[in-house]
C-alpha cells in the first residue's frame, strides 16, 4: 500500500465497514479481458479471515469465469464525500473507504450450504428482518458463490473536523 497513513489496521473497524457496504465488485479473469460485477453479499468473519457469499444464476458469465479460474479480487467502497479545498484545485481531496481483497471463488452445490450462505445474504441485507424459510425448489436452481479471502486491505481518507 503505497499511502500506509490511510490503511486501515483495526479488525473492528473494518468488521463494520463490511457491515455498512451492500454491494461488492467481484474481477475475474477472463481470455481477453477482466470482467468485473457488481454483486450483493453476505458474509461470515472466522477471527479475522473473511468469507464472502454471493448469489445469482447457476449459469452465466460469473459462473463460466469462476468454472475457468476460480481466482478472484473483490472491492467495497464508501462513506464518499468532496473535501473542499480553496480556489486552488490541489487542495481538493475525497473522502472515501475502501476494501481490497484477493481469494478463490467456488460455486456451492450442497444445498445446506448454500442455505447457510443465502442465510449469511439475507441476515446481511435485511438487517435483522425476519424472512421466510428459502424452499428446497428455489435453492437447487439457484447458484451460490462463495469466496474465501487469502488477504484483504482497508484504507480511508476521512473528511477533517470542521472547527
Amino acid at each position: 500500500m503505497r499511502r500506509k497513513k490511510r490503511q486501515v489496521t483495526d479488525l473492528i473497524a473494518i468488521k463494520n465497514f463490511v457491515e455498512e457496504s451492500q454491494v461488492v465488485r467481484i474481477a475475474m479473469n477472463g481470455e481477453e479481458y477482466p470482467y468485473v460485477v457488481p454483486v450483493n453479499f453476505g458474509y461470515e468473519w472466522n477471527e479475522d479471515k473473511l468469507t464472502l457469499f454471493v448469489h445469482g444464476a447457476s449459469e452465466g458469465e460469473k459462473i463460466n469465469r469462476i468454472k475457468k479460474d476460480p481466482k478472484v479480487s473483490v472491492e467495497m467502497d464508501g462513506n464518499h464525500q468532496l473535501i473542499q479545498g480553496s480556489r486552488n484545485a490541489a487542495t481538493y481531496s475525497y473522502a472515501y473507504q475502501s476494501l481490497i481483497g484477493f481469494g478463490q471463488a467456488e460455486i456451492l452445490a450442497d444445498l445446506a450450504d448454500k442455505r447457510q450462505a443465502l442465510h449469511s445474504l439475507m441476515a446481511h441485507a435485511a438487517k435483522g428482518k425476519p424472512f421466510d424459510e428459502i424452499p428446497e425448489t428455489m435453492l437447487k436452481q439457484t447458484g451460490v458463490i462463495k469466496i474465501t479471502l487469502n488477504s484483504y486491505t482497508m484504507k480511508e481518507n476521512v473528511q477533517p473536523a470542521k472547527r
